[in-house]
């Protein structure tokens, strides 16, 4: 492993966080997160990031996302960019690379029960 090159973790680093699980890279970058996210069925919350823009790539399987209540069918390749502000959720059978800038912190963020 090289400080350029990160392999994939084989370690969760959550698992079924309100209805899916990651995988964090490690970069240690304060600018930037990076993260395996698996769903294989639907979260349980809808989340609103309030700094940070999401960006979700589906290295496989398909689903939803649903951004302010307006659901949209996602699958493999698709690229999905949620701006700060933005209410959302997703569910689906879904393995996908999240990017996250600024990096993601707790207080940021709001989550609400579906």
């Amino acid at each position: 492993m090289s400080q350029y090159v990160f392999r994939e973790p084989a370690t969760y680093g959550f698992k079924d966080r309100d209805g899916h699980d990651g995988k964090f890279f490690g970069t240690k970058s304060p600018r930037t997160g990076h993260l395996i996210i698996e769903c294989s069925d639907k979260l349980t919350v809808q989340h609103t990031e309030q700094v940070a823009e999401f960006n979700y790539y589906v290295i496989e399987g398909n689903g939803y996302f649903s951004f302010n209540g307006d659901a949209q069918v996602v699958d493999k390749g698709d690229l999905i960019v949620v701006p700060p502000g933005t209410k959302y959720t997703f569910g689906g059978k879904l393995k996908m690379l999240l990017i996250n800038t600024p990096a993601w912190l707790a207080e940021q963020e709001v989550v609400e029960q579906l």
